[in-house]
């Protein structure tokens, strides 16, 4: 195995690792908001999301993407990141009704395939656009 795809394989090991931790903090942020809190469900993602993506964002660039080390955390990094997870959460979404609504496949199914694009797009974005060690900004 080459270099380049032994690291890519590496960083995408992690990448999976860092989004389970991502989602846990995601549920668990939604559940105290809604049954802690008492916020409505809907509204309630507005703020977990923003939380998860925090934690994901720096888990990667401590854990994921060790290749930037040398790079200062930025705002518009941490934007870009978010930025990158919408465009990956829109494919989900998007996957998803079109599988389920067009397709007619059962949610679950609809939902694997429509995560495994939405991971890939999310790696891409990150490990192309995000965390590019020669990024100097802010």
């Amino acid at each position: 195995m080459s270099r380049g795809v032994a690291r890519v394989v590496y960083e995408f090991g992690r990448f999976v690792l860092v989004g389970a931790v991502g989602f846990i903090v995601d549920g668990g942020a939604l559940m105290l908001l809604i049954h802690g809190v008492g916020f409505s469900p809907i509204w309630s993602r507005i703020p977990s999301f923003l939380v998860a993506v925090t934690v994901t964002w720096w888990l990667h660039r401590h854990f994921t993407f060790t290749r930037i080390r040398g790079v200062a955390p930025s705002f518009a990094e941490w934007l870009r990141f978010v930025t990158g997870n919408a465009v990956g959460n829109a494919a989900n979404l998007t996957i998803y009704w079109f599988l389920l609504g067009i397709v007619g496949w059962s949610p679950l199914i609809a939902l694997a395939v429509a995560s495994v694009v939405a991971t890939g797009v999310n790696y891409t974005m990150s490990a192309r656009w995000v965390f590019v060690p020669s990024r100097r900004e802010d």
